[in-house]
């Protein structure tokens, strides 16, 4: 192969490393460098449920708003709960936002699945969220598969809308963990759904 060939194709290989290395950077992504995993927000939710409870705010935060809903849908595998939270209207910069949640434990005894926990670990770049800038806000929820109805105790009544939320944000050495417990705002799908169950 000749020269002028072969500093051609390494000139073009160079350009496209460098458009793949830049193009992370140039969308605002920052990698990832803290040590948040599935199992570790797990452990953390799990151990405050059960050692701490009274340790979940009621309150919410004045430096975001925090929502939670809760849906029931009719699908072809049966019927599916759904969990929604949404972080918006943020008042100040927030770094590396990781949401997680959990529902009350009961909810084992309704939901089909090992296990309850739900979180946005698994994202390989920090998602961060500013006043008045893109994105507004960050979600985050989970579909369930619920028990047949003549599984599900009618205790789940007093428990389907409680949810234990963990919002943590800010640099690596300076991070802020806010908990809460909140009750999911329920859709009328879901009202209608647990109405009928405890018609039973």
């Amino acid at each position: 192969m000749s020269r002028p060939i072969w500093t051609a194709l390494c000139m073009i290989m160079l350009i496209l490393c460098l458009t793949a290395c830049t193009s992370d950077s140039a969308m605002g992504q920052v990698k990832r460098t803290d040590s948040y995993t599935l199992n570790s927000e797990r452990r953390d939710l799990e151990e405050r449920i059960k050692n701490n409870r009274d340790s979940f705010q009621q309150t919410m935060s004045d430096k975001y708003t925090l929502t939670a809903t809760v849906n029931v849908s009719h699908e072809a595998d049966g019927d599916r709960i759904t969990y929604d939270v949404l972080v918006n209207d943020v008042q100040i910069p927030l770094a590396n936002v990781i949401q997680s949640f959990t529902l009350a434990p009961a909810m084992m005894n309704v939901i089909d699945a090992t296990d309850l926990l739900n979180t946005n670990t698994s994202n390989d770049y920090e998602i961060n969220l500013e006043p008045n800038n893109e994105p507004l806000g960050l979600s985050i929820g989970r579909s369930y598969i619920l028990k047949p109805k003549a599984d599900i105790s009618r205790s789940a009544l007093s428990d389907y809308q409680s949810m234990y939320i963990k919002i943590s944000y800010g640099s690596e050495d300076e991070r802020t963990e806010d908990y809460f417990y909140i009750q999911a705002e329920p859709s009328t799908e879901a009202q209608a759904y647990m109405e009928s169950l405890s018609n039973e």
